[in-house]
Parts: C-alpha cells; structure tokens; sequence
C-alpha cells in the first residue's frame, strides 16, 4: 500500500512538473510575441509620427503629460501599409507602459545615421541628466558605464540567444550601478529601461552640444 501510494504521489508531482513547464513554455511563447508585436507597432508609430514619440520620450514619466502623450500614441493610427504588414495577431496587442515606451525608444534611436556606440560613448561625458525612479538610474548608470555594452545588446534581435548573451554580460554593470546583487528584470523589461534611459541621456547630450 505504502509503495501504492509512493507511486501516485510521484505520479502526481510528475505530473504537476510537466503541467508547469507546459505553462511556462506557453508564457515564453506569448511573451515573445507580445514582444514582436510592440516592435512591429512601435516601428509603424516611430516612423509615422517621429516627432511625438521624440517630444513623448524626452518627458519625465512620472507626469500627467507623458501619459497622456504616451495614451495618445498607444491609440494613434497607423497607415493601412504599415498596419496590414503585421500578423493579425499583432493587430490586437494592447499597448502602453514601459515596454511600449522601450520600443519606441528603440526606434527612434536607430533612426541616426551615426553608430550608436560612437553616439552613447559620447554622451556617457554629459552632465547630470535627470531620472525619475530607482530602476530609471541604474539603467543610465549601466549605459554610461558600458555604452558599449548597451550598444551590443540595441544590435540584436529580440528573443535571440545573441540578445541573452548580451544581457549576461550586462550583469556585472547592473551590479555595479546597484552597488550590490544585479538588477532583477526579464529581457523584455531590461532592454525597455536601457532604450528609454539611453534615449534621455542621448538627447540631453545633443542639447549640451548645441550649447557650447
């Protein structure tokens, strides 16, 4: 009876473990196409209406302005050619928050002819520039501290293995900037904090620039 019941129980936790590591590859699954989807509406928006996402991404987060802009560019319409170019699928995300903000952040900062390392490295000597939360520091800290780092990471593709090398090698900058353990976040969440930061710390350098 014993040996009956260590059998059904181990059945159990057989099955328990194999139901998880379904659920836990369909969240990958939809995790990466949530992720395909914001940067597939993120390249349509960034290219149609570049100067709002520029002004929306310049703008301390925490106020009523930026979400109001940002609400507005979640809702925004896209050309017929941009937006029948995506799966249907994509055409049903629901967008907003930092991810959407990252991917913006993204797209506009390919935008520039000039390489990006060149561009960051530079703009890791500017002043103070402002950030809004605890995470929104350490993320400026990491892409001044490694812009080269940073740059790598920009390069590759979303749900690459190239993109969780690139993370890893993050880590030990994350450590650093927190003065401790490295900062917890998903790729997803990281690279969305890095684009958002390295965009404000690229346009205060540009302004500095302009300045002297």
């Amino acid at each position: 009876m014993k040996r009956l019941v260590a059998s059904i129980a181990l059945a159990a936790v057989a099955a328990t473990s194999a139901t998880a590591q379904t659920r836990s590859r369909e969240n990958e699954t939809d995790v990466s196409k949530q992720r395909a989807a914001v940067e597939a509406w993120t390249a349509c928006i960034a290219n149609e209406r570049t100067d709002e996402v520029r002004e929306v991404l310049a703008l301390d987060f925490r106020s009523d302005e930026y979400r109001n802009k940002m609400k507005a560019l979640a809702k925004a319409r896209v050309s017929s050619e941009c937006f029948n170019a995506m799966p249907r699928s994509y055409r049903k995300i629901e967008l907003g928050g930092l991810p959407f903000a990252g991917g913006l952040a993204e797209q506009v900062i390919e935008m520039d002819d000039e390489p990006l390392l060149q561009r960051l490295s530079m703009a890791a000597l500017a002043g103070d520039v402002p950030t809004y939360s605890r995470t929104d520091a350490i993320a400026q800290c990491m892409a001044r501290g490694a812009p080269h780092l940073v740059a790598i990471l920009f390069d590759t593709e979303i749900n690459s293995g190239e993109e969780i090398e690139a993370l890893a090698e993050l880590q030990p900058v994350s450590a650093a900037c927190t003065r401790g353990a490295a900062l917890e976040a998903s790729p997803f969440g990281m690279r969305s904090m890095l684009a958002t930061a390295s965009y404000r710390l690229l346009v205060a350098a540009n302004e500095e620039g302009k300045e002297v």
